[in-house]
């Protein structure tokens, strides 16, 4: 069986009020370095939406969730409490359009809702190995977690990442880090 977004978020904040994040991934790199894996190859970075259960709040529950706060009448129903996700975010993932049966595509992106997280990747491209990793709500902008998936115990030269990680910064972020940029242009 496999754990649901909430469960996922919930480990990982777990783990970090804990302070055992760094901690374990670097045991987890001591026995793969034992092993023989050797982060050499270069980095891939990635994000992957995972979809939460849809919300059915009210106005005036969205704008306090917005805002930060626990809407009112939610702390007296702690059943409904531990029921709503208060983390996830709704966000807009583009994505090509298909080929119709004549082969023609659509010139036209197509647009599709999500409400969710975004699992954050940096792996070693040979190895496929995730090296560092971060959870935001889905509405978080990819690009901007970057410079905290490179992994400095990477060897590799190479970065190689899809459109949404292609800035200005981030172009300079690798050049500072004499890192070769692979982002794709388009």
């Amino acid at each position: 069986m496999v754990p649901d977004a909430n469960t996922i978020w919930t480990f990982r904040e777990a783990l970090t009020k804990a302070g055992a994040i760094e901690p374990l991934f670097a045991l987890f790199d001591q026995a793969l370095r034992t092993a023989g894996y050797l982060a050499m190859s270069g980095q891939l970075i990635d994000a992957t939406i995972v979809a939460a259960p849809k919300q059915r709040n009210s106005k005036a529950e969205k704008q306090a969730l917005k805002e930060g706060r626990i809407p009112d009448g939610w702390t007296e129903k702690p059943a409904k409490l531990r029921q709503k996700d208060r983390d996830a975010r709704w966000t807009v993932k583009y994505t090509k359009a298909r080929p119709d049966p004549d082969g023609e595509l659509s010139p036209v992106d197509i647009a599709i809702p999500a409400f969710g997280y975004q699992n954050h990747v940096g792996a070693d491209r040979r190895h496929r190995l995730i090296r560092r990793w971060t959870v935001t709500d889905a509405a978080a902008h990819a690009g901007a977690r970057l410079g905290e998936l490179l992994d400095p115990g990477n060897t590799a030269a190479g970065v190689w990442a899809d459109t949404g990680y292609r800035s200005k910064k981030n172009e300079a972020l690798l050049k500072d880090r004499m890192l070769e940029s692979h982002i794709h242009r388009t």
